[in-house]
């Protein structure tokens, strides 16, 4: 509509975003095209999702269809598990129309990495990799999250295995949309398991992600408004990706109780003590004397930057003790997956 009334829109069209807001079209899309994934069932009845559970054993992970707030997946790792997943989604309804359908998948077992691109419907180009913590609790235990922190970039990556990501995921996707009659122009998130060494996808957003935009961006030493714009005509290839050395990290500061029930309109102190560049908000307001409130599950991203992950870490957290407000929760354990790996990798 904005198209046909001759303004520019950055973003993917409705059909290309189905790639998000659609598990099952984003699961017969790879399907098409070759593209590495989990195997996969559609079920819509709660016979046909423990008919699947007996073909695909335990541990299976339950994904409603549609969109549901980075919630809709649940991972069961026996019977019991499963029948409290099926509860949620088809009695409680707890996801409403987005579970109607829903993707029973194999359930990968590896490590979890992020990769964002932009493309312009022809070429692409990868801004960089991230890891988010989606679970409540330290060491990704309880409920799924928005997230609650992320690190930039992941020690993970090398050169031949995002060679081998572009290969057989990047490419074939931007070039299956434009085979489906759609080009992918805007912003696209990978989310991926790497399993025994080879990338498989988890999921596609249409967007950036959040929490790692948070610090993919940070990183960033090139215009997003040039890249966009570059978007418009294709010239993205034009470009180059310039990113800072070293590590960004931030930490979800939330209201206890979150992602079910919380308190909100919670006094926030302490944003003065640290860098306006150092945080972003997410659930907060404002009164007329220029305090800040409460008025969200997450409330706060709070960043650190450093040569190494460690450094990063130490200097968000060092950032976090500055906030303070009622009931304030937060994982003490963002970026540590990151430097296991990097003792993996050098051990």
């Amino acid at each position: 509509f904005i198209q046909s009334n001759g303004h520019k829109i950055f973003g993917p069209s409705q059909y290309s975003a189905k790639l998000e807001t659609s598990k099952l079209f984003a699961r017969d899309f790879m399907e098409k095209y070759n593209i590495p994934q989990p195997s996969y069932f559609k079920c819509s009845t709660e016979e046909e999702v423990v008919s699947v559970s007996t073909k695909l054993g335990f541990p299976i992970v339950l994904k409603a269809d549609g969109l549901a707030a980075g919630k809709g997946v649940i991972i069961c790792n026996n019977p019991l598990d499963l029948d409290e997943a099926m509860d949620i989604m088809f009695k409680e309804k707890k996801f409403g129309k987005a579970a109607e359908f829903i993707s029973v998948e194999e359930c990968l077992k590896g490590e979890e990495v992020s990769i964002f691109i932009i493309s312009d419907g022809e070429n692409y180009k990868i801004l960089n990799s991230a890891q988010d913590h989606k679970r409540i609790f330290n060491d990704d235990k309880g409920a799924n999250t928005g997230g609650m922190g992320a690190y930039c970039p992941s020690p993970l990556l090398n050169k031949e295995l995002i060679e081998n990501i572009e290969k057989t995921i990047i490419k074939p996707t931007i070039k299956g949309m434009k085979n489906e009659g759609s080009p992918y122009k805007g912003f696209l998130y990978v989310g991926l398991m790497l399993t025994n060494g080879k990338p498989y996808v988890i999921e596609f957003n249409a967007r950036m992600g959040d929490p790692e935009t948070q610090v993919v961006l940070p990183m960033m030493n090139n215009s997003i408004y040039s890249l966009i714009n570059a978007s418009f005509d294709s010239s993205l290839k034009e470009h180059e990706i310039i990113n800072k050395n070293g590590y960004c990290v931030t930490v979800v500061l939330a209201a206890s109780g979150y992602p079910d029930n919380y308190n909100t309109n919670i006094l926030i102190k302490g944003l003065d003590k640290i860098s306006s560049e150092m945080y972003f908000h997410a659930g907060t307001s404002i009164d007329n004397n220029q305090n800040y409130y409460s008025n969200g599950g997450r409330v706060l991203n709070i960043l650190g930057y450093g040569d190494t992950l460690s450094e990063a870490i130490e200097n968000a957290y060092s950032n976090v003790d500055k906030i303070k407000f009622d009931e304030m929760y937060f994982r003490t354990d963002i970026g540590q997956k990151g430097l296991n790996y990097i003792k993996e990798l050098n051990d």
